[in-house]
């Protein structure tokens, strides 16, 4: 059976690969045209004019459903936001049942995780929530996964900052997580079929002459792309019915207020939290608590990640300096792959195929 992210990846003529940084290389060397590939064999297929009569509650409980019949083994990456608050719940409300929820996070300068802003929003919203379900669900194993400073300054890399493609100092790709604690890989060793669910992703609406289409730019995705176990509950080539219907949710509810395309496009600012805000109302449950650390200008100043940062250059120097020197190298070198050709800015983004939804009402 084909693991349903590997149908997530960049082409290159007839080369494929993973990795964006990869890709970028192959376009230079071959003088050809990076694709994104968004599950463009399923979703290509489906019909994203027409929104499904189920209601997005059945639907997400026909995906949680169509998972645990999937898989022998259901590890559920929880970070207390509303994308996976609500598919969590899904799970919970329809006692369907998860073998594992893991909470994960990482310090580049305390062993004492509650003490680090940067994980606030674990800290203060995830593991409280999870303290409030664990008497209801005691089959369920709870982990919380921590890197600690040590062990993160040990495993840093040049080549750890390419493979991540995000140029963020905390782990997240898969082959990292599953190297730094292989604990993670308990269901393989046993020889169990298994899934690891993360709450990805909302609607992305594209607004043109009136008409509304359904896509993805690369950089939603890439700090996922190439995570074999990964299923994110939202976006599959499995049930593009679950994705449509939130799709056109947010839609019909733009529709209603009437307002330019010009207007339109800032709802899909993620930086914008106000109006990202209003459209979670919209195909979302609200945080068991609110504390939202925000965006920031861009993925290398995010506010998470510029605390980060803070705390490296002022209590782990080793991590700060190697992670200085590749922004540095990679931003001098390759100034036209990057937004205002500057690193500080992340790649241009690539985007995936348009599929056409109707027209605005």
């Amino acid at each position: 059976m084909r693991r349903t992210n590997l149908n997530l990846f960049w082409t290159i003529g007839e080369r494929q690969t993973t990795n964006k940084w990869e890709a970028l290389q192959l376009a230079r060397q071959t003088g050809q045209t990076v694709k994104f590939s968004f599950f463009d064999e399923a979703f290509s297929k489906f019909n994203w004019q027409k929104e499904p009569s189920e209601t997005f509650e059945e639907l997400m409980k026909t995906r949680a459903l169509q998972l645990r019949e999937t898989y022998d083994y259901l590890r559920f990456f929880y970070s207390g936001g509303v994308d996976s608050h609500t598919a969590l719940m899904t799970f919970l409300d329809n006692g369907i049942h998860l073998d594992e929820i893991l909470v994960y996070r990482s310090s580049v300068y305390t062993d004492d995780f509650d003490l680090d802003p940067a994980e606030a929003e674990i800290t203060g919203v995830a593991i409280p929530f999870l303290k409030t379900i664990q008497s209801i669900i005691p089959r369920t194993k709870i982990t919380i996964l921590e890197t600690k400073p040590k062990q993160l300054t040990a495993y840093l890399s040049e080549k750890y900052f390419y493979e991540e493609s995000s140029f963020a100092i905390r782990p997240w790709c898969e082959r990292h997580l599953y190297e730094l604690h292989p604990t993670l890989r308990a269901p393989l060793d046993q020889g169990l079929y298994h899934c690891d669910i993360r709450g990805g992703d909302k609607p992305k609406l594209m607004f043109e002459n009136g008409e509304v289409f359904m896509a993805m730019w690369d950089s939603s995705r890439v700090w996922d792309i190439g995570d074999i176990y990964l299923e994110n509950f939202y976006l599959s080539p499995d049930m593009p019915a679950l994705h449509a219907k939130q799709c056109h949710m947010v839609k019909n509810y733009l529709s209603l207020k009437k307002l330019s395309e010009e207007q339109l496009k800032d709802y899909f600012n993620v930086f914008n939290t106000l109006l990202t805000d209003e459209l979670n109302a919209v195909c979302r449950q609200p945080r068991f608590r609110e504390i939202n650390l925000g965006k920031g200008t861009t993925g290398v100043l995010s506010s998470k990640q510029v605390l980060v940062e803070e705390k490296a250059k002022k209590f782990n120097p080793k991590v700060f300096d190697l992670w200085s020197s590749f922004l540095k190298n990679e931003g001098q070198i390759n100034q036209e792959r990057f937004n205002q050709e500057s690193i500080l800015h992340d790649f241009k983004g690539i985007l995936s195929k348009r599929y056409l939804m109707g027209r605005m009402e």
